[in-house]
């Protein structure tokens, strides 16, 4: 009934304070404790199934790793990977094997390298979430590029998004990684294609 309030909106209260030094403003308290938080919330990861490696062979896998990372090798993120030919072909063959493996096939990766532990390996390297929208995108145009089958693309991505949000390791932002599924890849990525 009292349309006065609706005309004359109350101020928004200003956002909490957070970034995590407990002051608010004001001089800090000695001894005080900060309470513990988490800064980044991880997805699920679906790893792929057997599906995958069944439908397109290792070939394929291989074939998509290579192209997926030679187009990084020119991007934006391009210093992360070696210049030298023969030592890029050698880390791109360690990832080749790893991505086979978790699809299903020998563990060459395995026993050749030790466990996965992926977040671990990528600690070196500067990863922050720009560099990983990078790596997404250049996974899009890597399997419209070798052909991989339309059929499996959603799985394989929907792998890879949620994983890569593990790998940053360096924060530029307090907001969450976006998060990219396979209709907005499409929508985002094929305007790229067309342009």
């Amino acid at each position: 009934m009292c349309q006065s309030q609706n005309a004359h909106p109350q101020p928004a209260a200003p956002a909490p304070h957070a970034c995590g030094c407990s002051t608010h403003g004001s001089r800090p308290e000695v001894g005080r404790r900060v309470p513990e938080a988490h800064d980044m919330d991880y997805p699920e990861v679906p790893f792929p199934t057997a599906r995958v490696l069944a439908t397109a062979g290792a070939a394929s896998l291989r074939k998509l790793v290579f192209r997926h990372h030679e187009r990084l090798r020119q991007s934006e993120i391009g210093h992360l990977f070696a210049m030298d030919d023969t030592q890029f072909a050698k880390l791109v063959g360690h990832i080749a094997d790893y991505v086979v493996e978790t699809c299903g096939g020998p563990q060459k990766f395995t026993e050749e390298r030790g466990a996965g532990c992926m977040r671990t390996r990528h600690f070196p390297f500067t990863i922050d979430e720009r560099g990983r929208e990078v790596w997404m995108e250049n996974l899009f145009h890597a399997m419209e590029e070798t052909g991989f089958p339309l059929e499996l693309r959603e799985e394989y991505w929907t792998w890879l998004e949620a994983m890569s949000i593990r790998m940053i390791n360096r924060r530029t932002t307090k907001a969450q990684p976006v998060r990219i599924d396979w209709a907005d890849a499409n929508a985002r990525y094929r305007e790229t294609v067309a342009a």
